[in-house]
Order: structure tokens, then C-alpha cells, then sequence
């Protein structure tokens, strides 16, 4: 976060960056060190020990991306292990956020709370089984809703990197406009392009085409992944257009807070009515094919 900080901080100020929730609001200068924290998110507990294995992982990746962000602000060539170390950090942050980790483990959670409530037939013969991988208990899978960082974290994490490295090239965009990239609690946005009506039913991930990732790494940079070769491919001027595209990206997948290098978002209220419109319409179709 320390690229966010505001450059025009007075001198004997502790440096700060810009915090707002999701709607523009609520405005606070904060220190980066002090926001975006949870306790033990990512800490695997067995009985009374304490497992920092994961947390020691990301401070690790962490530190070599600040340092490949360093030389990029400096305009020097990057080597593999540089572009490597972005697509580790690209790919960790997609999974990263609190609120994702939450959505997958309370699946699990929902599941085994349904299957618990089934009233079984003793009488009844067991249906044939579909598949002849391995079974799961209810216990096990309680254990995937209540304990994410020792069951199946650590392998979504490695699968979501695979893929990210293996499917997509990347762009790095420079911000040549007045206005900065903003970043937020959830800054790794996945994109998919809009469907037709026929097929706007259809299950999409990171495979289907047209998908995009995109991830801020500084006010003036961001990283722009796209299926193609892998590794990094151009230098991409970043004007108004693809600047606003960006942060409208950035902030509509927020979940609560959006970090900015300075007091002024200009986009903000413009990205709202624009969702706005956006959800509009989907309603008036909605109610045209009822």
C-alpha cells in the first residue's frame, strides 16, 4: 500500500494513503500499515499451535513484489523471476481477500448443514456412485467450512497461480492521465466480457474466452493479464478512458474500501451512475422477458 501514500504529505506527517468505502464516502486518512488487517486469517491452528507458515509465504512474495514494483518505477528491465514474482502476487491476490475466503468455506459450511438435515431410509440401497474418486465425510467437509487454511486453501491458491501463469500474457499499463489508479480491498478483479441474452446463463472462469485480470500496483501502474502467450508483452500507454475503465473495474469489485494517493476521486460518483444504469437495464430486461 505504500504507493498510495500522498505524495504532498507534509514533511513531519506519518505517511498516509486516502481511505474510502465503496460509494466515495466516509473519507479517512489512514496509515498503510494500519488498514486491511485481519487477525489470523491466514493462520492454520492445530489444538493450541499456531501454524504461520502461509502468512510467512505472503510476507515472502510481498517483499519481492515491492521490489520488481521498484524497478519498474525506475524503468528498468525486469528479468523471468521478476515477471514470475508478478504473476505469484497476481495470482495470490485473487484468492486473498477475507470476503472470498468466506464465500468458499460458508459453501461448505451450507452443504454439510443440508446434507446433515437429510432423514435417510435405512431400508433404502445406496445409489450408485457417479465417480469412483475419492469420498468425502461430513466431517471432512465440516472441516473445509471451518478450518479453510488447513484443508483447501493453500490448494486453490497454487491452482489459481497455475492458471494465471499458464493461460494469460500480461500488459503493464502507465497511467498517463491526471487521475490515479485506485486500488481497494479486493484489487485482483476478474472481467468477463458481457454475453449475449443466449448465453448469458453460461458458467464462466478464468478459462472462457475473453477473460481478463487486472491488478493496480501503484497509482501510475497496473498490470493487465489477457489469454495469450505468457510472460510480460508491452508497455501500454494508460489514457482517460482506460484509467476510468480501470478503477470502474476496481471499485465496482470492492467489497467495502477503495485506497487512493490523494483526497479527490473523480471517478466515483461517475462510476456509480453508470452502474446504476447498468443494473437499471438489466431490471428492464428482466421484467421484458417475464
Amino acid at each position: 500500500m505504500e504507493a498510495w501514500t500522498d505524495p504532498n504529505a507534509l514533511e513531519h506527517y506519518e505517511p498516509y494513503v486516502h481511505l474510502f468505502d465503496r460509494t466515495g464516502n466516509q473519507h479517512r486518512k489512514k496509515s498503510p500499515a494500519k488498514i486491511l488487517h485481519m487477525p489470523d486469517l491466514y493462520t492454520i491452528f492445530d489444538g493450541t499451535t499456531r501454524d504461520l507458515t502461509i502468512e510467512h509465504t505472503f510476507s515472502q512474495w510481498e517483499d519481492a513484489f515491492v521490489k520488481v514494483r521498484k524497478k519498474i518505477e525506475a524503468d528498468t528491465d525486469l528479468t523471468e523471476e521478476d515477471v514470475a514474482n508478478l504473476y505469484v502476487f497476481a495470482g495470490a491476490l485473487m484468492v486473498r481477500p477475507p470476503h472470498y475466503i468466506e464465500h468458499f468455506a460458508s459453501q461448505w459450511r451450507d452443504i454439510v448443514a443440508k446434507a446433515r438435515s437429510i432423514k435417510i431410509n435405512p431400508k433404502a440401497k445406496p445409489m450408485k456412485s457417479f465417480t469412483d474418486g475419492p469420498s468425502l465425510s461430513l466431517d471432512e467437509a465440516q472441516r473445509y467450512g471451518d478450518d479453510p487454511m488447513g484443508t483447501w486453501f493453500r490448494d486453490n491458491l497454487a491452482a489459481n497461480i497455475e492458471v494465471l501463469a499458464e493461460r494469460f500474457g500480461f500488459d503493464l499499463l502507465v497511467n498517463q492521465s491526471e487521475h490515479p489508479f485506485l486500488t481497494s480491498d479486493a484489487p485482483a478483479v476478474t472481467y468477463h466480457p458481457p454475453l449475449s441474452k443466449r448465453f448469458r446463463f453460461f458458467p464462466r472462469g478464468l478459462g472462457s474466452p475473453g477473460c481478463e485480470v487486472t491488478l493496480p500496483i501503484s497509482p501510475r501502474y497496473a498490470l493487465l493479464f489477457r489469454h495469450k502467450e505468457p510472460g510480460l508483452h508491452k508497455y501500454l500507454v494508460a489514457d482517460w478512458e482506460s484509467v476510468f475503465e480501470m478503477n470502474f473495474r476496481t471499485i465496482t469489485r470492492a467489497k467495502e474500501k477503495i485506497v487512493s494517493d490523494r483526497p479527490d476521486l473523480f471517478f466515483v460518483k461517475t462510476i456509480l451512475d453508470r452502474v446504476a444504469e447498468v443494473e437499471a437495464e438489466k431490471q428492464r430486461n428482466g421484467a421484458n422477458g417475464a
